[in-house]
This record gives C-alpha cells, sequence and structure tokens, in this order.
C-alpha cells in the first residue's frame, strides 16, 4: 500500500536534516507513527553487547497532516540524540507526562493505580477498603481506556462517569476517585466535568438516613425468637441495637457493667480505618430503645451464658451475613444491619440531646461525619418546632 503524500514529504523533510544519511526511516504501525533505525542504541532488557538490529521508537505525536511538523521536530531531536550519544530509552515504569497520548492507555492508567495503592493501603486505609471503595471505579476506567483511542481526558473521563447513574453516591464516588488518580499522576484535570460529578443529595432520601423504628426493632427481635437462629445470633443483634455498633466491631467487644451500676457499657476493640480518618478502641454506654428493660434482656448474663456467633467473629464482612438474616427474616426493604447503628444515633441526639460532638464520641467517628450523615434527621425536628412557635406567636400577635 503506497504511503499517503502527508508521510511522503515528512519522511522527505527527515531525510534532508539527517543529511542524507541513511538507515533511517518512518512508518506507521497500528496508527501510530514511529521512526526506526538500526543506528537506536539497544534496549534496556538486552545484553549490552548485542548485535546491531533495526529497532523502532513510537513517538508522543500522531500521525496525520495536521501534526506533521510536530512530528518532524520529535523525530529529528531524537535522531540529534543518537547521533551525539545522549539519547536512551524511555522508563517502562514512569507515569507518561500528560502530553503524552500514553498516559490515555489501560496500561498507563493500571500502572498510576497500582502507585496509588501502594501509597495509600497501609497508611490512610486497609486493603479491604482499598478493594471495596476504589479498584471497582478505578477498574471500569483502565476497563474504559482500554476499549478505544481516546482523544483527550475529557473524552475518557466522560464516557467512564456515564457508567453511573447521575446524581447518584456511585457518580460521585467514580468522579472522586478519577480525580485523585489524575492528581497522583500529575496530570491536569478537565475542570469541565464538574457537572457530571453531580449532586448526590438530589437524590437522597429527604428523610434521611433509614433507621430502624422501635417498633421495627421490637418486630425484629420477635423475629429471630421465632426463626431458626441461635441464641448467639440474638445477643448479636441486640448488641448492634444496644450499642450502635458496626458490624465489624462485634469482632473483639467485651461487655461488662458500668462501675457496678446497672447499666452495660461495651468496650469496642477494634479499630477502623479510612481515607476520612480512623477510630481507635472506645467505651460505649448502653441506650435500649424505648420500652426495654435497662438491663437489655440480660444481655450481659447472655453473652456470658452463649457469647457471639462463632463464625459471625471470624468472617471478613459480618456486615454480609447479618443483612442476609435481615432478608429471610423479611424484615420491611431498604433496612440494613446499619439501620440499627443509624437509629442509636438519632436516640442519642433526638431524645437525649447529646451534642454532634458527645455523639459522635459515642459513634466512634469525627463530628463533621456525624453531621454529614445524621444532620438532616437531627435538625428537621428543631426546625419544625421553631417554625410551628414563630406561626403561632405570629397568629396570637
Amino acid at each position: 500500500m503506497a504511503a499517503p503524500p502527508w508521510l511522503r514529504n515528512l519522511s522527505q523533510a527527515f531525510r534532508a536534516h539527517r543529511q542524507l544519511r541513511g538507515g533511517w526511516y518512518l512508518e506507521i504501525m497500528r496508527d501510530r507513527l514511529r521512526v526506526v533505525s538500526a543506528e537506536l542504541p539497544p534496549r534496556p532488557d538486552e545484553p549490552t553487547a548485542a548485535p546491531p538490529k533495526r529497532r523502532a521508537i513510537t513517538l508522543q505525536t500522531p500521525p496525520g497532516p495536521a501534526t506533521s511538523a510536530a512530528a518532524l521536530a520529535e523525530a529529528c531531536g531524537i535522531f540529534d540524540a543518537v547521533m551525539a550519544g545522549q539519547w536512551s530509552w524511555p522508563d517502562p515504569d514512569a507515569t507518561p507526562a500528560a502530553d503524552d497520548p500514553s498516559h490515555l492507555s489501560r496500561a498507563a492508567l493500571e500502572h498510576v493505580s497500582d502507585q496509588m495503592r501502594a501509597r495509600l493501603v497501609g497508611e490512610q486505609m486497609g486493603e479491604s477498603t482499598w478493594h471495596r471503595t476504589w479498584r471497582p471505579y478505578l477498574a471500569r476506567l483502565a476497563a474504559t481506556a482500554g476499549e478505544r483511542r481516546w482523544a483527550d481526558d475529557a473524552a475518557l473521563l466522560g464516557a467512564c462517569l456515564r457508567n453511573w447513574e447521575p446524581n447518584s453516591r456511585a457518580r460521585q464516588m467514580a468522579y472522586d476517585r478519577a480525580r485523585r488518580l489524575w492528581k497522583e499522576a500529575g496530570w491536569p484535570w478537565p475542570e469541565e466535568l464538574a457537572p457530571l460529578r453531580g449532586n448526590g443529595k438530589a437524590a437522597a432520601d429527604p428523610r434521611g438516613v433509614r433507621a430502624f423504628t422501635d417498633d421495627e426493632i421490637t418486630a425484629l427481635r420477635e423475629a429471630i425468637e421465632r426463626s431458626k437462629l441461635t441464641a448467639a445470633d440474638l445477643v448479636a443483634w441486640d448488641c448492634l441495637t444496644v450499642f450502635g455498633l458496626r458490624p465489624k466491631e462485634l469482632q473483639g467487644l467485651e461487655l461488662r457493667q458500668y462501675e457496678g451500676a446497672e447499666v452495660l457499657v461495651a468496650v469496642v476493640g477494634r479499630s477502623k480505618r479510612s481515607s476520612k480518618g480512623s477510630s481507635g478502641a472506645r467505651t460505649v454506654i448502653a441506650v435500649p430503645p424505648a420500652g426495654w428493660p435497662r438491663d437489655c434482656f440480660d444481655l450481659l448474663g447472655r453473652w456470658r451464658e452463649h457469647g457471639l456467633p462463632a463464625g459471625l467473629l471470624t468472617m471478613r464482612s459480618p456486615g454480609e451475613l447479618l443483612s442476609h438474616q435481615l432478608r429471610r427474616l423479611h424484615q420491611p426493604e431498604g433496612l440494613t444491619a446499619y439501620g440499627l447503628r443509624h437509629a442509636f444515633a438519632l436516640r442519642l441526639g433526638v431524645e437525649l440531646g447529646l451534642s454532634v460532638r458527645e455523639a459522635a464520641e459515642m459513634m466512634g467517628h469525627s463530628p463533621a461525619v456525624h453531621l454529614s450523615t445524621y444532620g438532616r434527621r437531627l435538625d428537621a425536628p428543631k426546625l419544625q418546632d421553631k417554625l410551628a412557635a414563630l406561626v403561632k406567636a405570629r397568629a396570637v400577635g
């Protein structure tokens, strides 16, 4: 097949720059332009005394008549550096620059992802957190990059982000993970993508988090007692209810009475680490739902007698097993084991009136996380009471 006119003109200009020195060629290989010559030095993985042979280096400049001038300058720069003995093969482990088209390849994105994982895991988060909340989004981005050759960053990122529903939490997480990857590599982020992140609040439940009501907790307890679940399973569910634990915090849990009083406390020994921060061991006072006895149906005695389910204490993700039990017990749709933790948080703030800082300490997270998670539910009753009082005062006046 005859070379296109622009490639013939480019080759003639390159030959003129070499002052007719032979043995150098420009060719197209799989839609990329490359320089071929036996005078290119051996690659790093070749023996030092490798015999002369034709080697090829792919240009960063894409082929085409519109980019011929840039391609000529790049090819001439390689020739001059080789002749001066100053040229070396690019480092295969180096992160491509933003102006290098290869930075949008699947291999480049996986390389940067591996670099970021090595830096974050162990220092800022655990391995399971990475695989659950980071890897799926970055893997989807790398897979999108491998579908075809992308014109620019915005085109690739936009196509990837549209895999998730607008205004969804998943879309926001995909956006944030990709932006963090771009920052890790030192590539400029296309600011025109900002609208694609969306507004997660637009899709959020206007009532806030979905928490168990006291009636639902009672119904759940009765369903567990009627089911084939064991006494140890009931102990686990009661601990989640009265202490507001994360399911994983059942592992390493200890119960005791608070300084001889008829109040139960849980000593949470498991720490939590994530990209938002970490929480260490803490002591939590039992706050049972309204109508429960103070001893939470002799929870301490049952814990000493039955303990917690052995299988639950060794699972990597106890929450999955607990949510599966909820489905088998035919509980209302949308409720998970975390719904008991949410109910505990609302008891602290709405029923007992603890401040955000105090409640956050009992929950084992920061005040900022507490406010962002429960602020809507905590503020709504106060706002409604205030507004009702103002309307009543205006009517009386």
